[in-house]
């Protein structure tokens, strides 16, 4: 209605809840994550990983793919999105034959959701993750002084937000984030992520950019929502003025889901953006 409250923009309540609402942009969204699941599986069966616990929590595990004969190659720490609320590193393995191709090392963390624990001890739990890597990467056949990050949606946002500290990241690519977390908790995300003024500040990158010291690459997807594309405009507007932008890309893709299986691909236009980052 012409005469409803508008909310954020000139976005009415119900307008901005769609916005941040996935399954109304990918309303095949499980049917995809179930075949995204099965093409992980078959990575796993064919070259499993090392397993190790980098953190107290039982969920606080993660995988190790190392190419043959690594040494001293260069790390990517990659985060799974699910709306701070699903995903499984379980599922998020499909990048290591094309990551592994380019003889660069794949860690895939485990971490809690927020159903589970605060979004403050998620971002925690994947900079510990991060830390793990720097610290053990020599292990198995990796270069501390060469560990990258990257993450997809809620994924992304973590990894913006472990970018804020103070470990040796040598850069990043973040996959159609939330880097500004005052319109998502807004819209019917508020409804299950419970966070203080104070939190949700600390846990937005975009108002701390002068923290992060890597260049960053930020795509995200034709097929995202347009909430989804502004951020990550934005972001890559405001971090090519401070020359922290590696790249900005905007990815053919069908939808947000669909969006980060390129990675499985060593030939896509997502994946040519991170062999760019990871300079390999």
């Amino acid at each position: 209605m012409a005469n409803e409250k508008r909310v954020f923009l000139d976005y009415t309540q119900a307008e901005l809840d769609q916005a941040y609402d996935q399954l109304v942009w990918a309303p095949h969204r499980d049917a995809i994550q179930a075949e995204i699941r099965a093409a992980c599986e078959a990575v796993r069966q064919k070259t499993p990983p090392r397993t190790e616990r980098y953190g107290p929590s039982e969920k606080q595990e993660l995988d190790v793919f190392t190419p043959p004969g690594a040494a001293k190659a260069p790390v990517l720490v990659y985060l799974h999105g699910g709306a701070w609320l699903r995903g499984a590193r379980q599922d998020t393995i499909y990048p290591a034959p094309a990551v592994t191709g380019r003889g660069a090392v794949l860690v895939v963390p485990e971490f809690n959701n927020v159903s589970e624990v605060s979004l403050p001890t998620m971002v925690e739990q994947c900079a510990e993750a991060v830390d793990w890597t720097v610290r053990n990467a020599a292990s198995f056949g990796g270069d501390p002084d060469r560990v990258y990050l990257a993450g997809h949606s809620s994924g992304a946002h973590l990894a913006s937000c472990v970018l804020l500290g103070d470990l040796p990241i040598k850069g990043a690519l973040l996959i159609s984030g939330l880097y500004d977390l005052h319109a998502p908790l807004l819209s019917a995300r508020s409804k299950y992520v419970k966070i203080t003024p104070d939190e949700l500040d600390a846990a937005s990158a975009m108002r701390h950019l002068g923290r992060i010291g890597c260049p960053v690459a930020v795509a995200w997807s034709v097929g995202d929502s347009p909430e989804f594309r502004r951020q990550g405009h934005v972001l890559s507007m405001a971090l090519e003025g401070m020359g922290r932008l590696a790249s900005r890309t905007e990815v053919f893709s069908p939808n947000h889901v669909e969006e980060p299986r390129q990675l499985a691909d060593p030939d896509s236009t997502l994946s040519r953006v991170l062999y760019s980052v990871m300079k390999i």
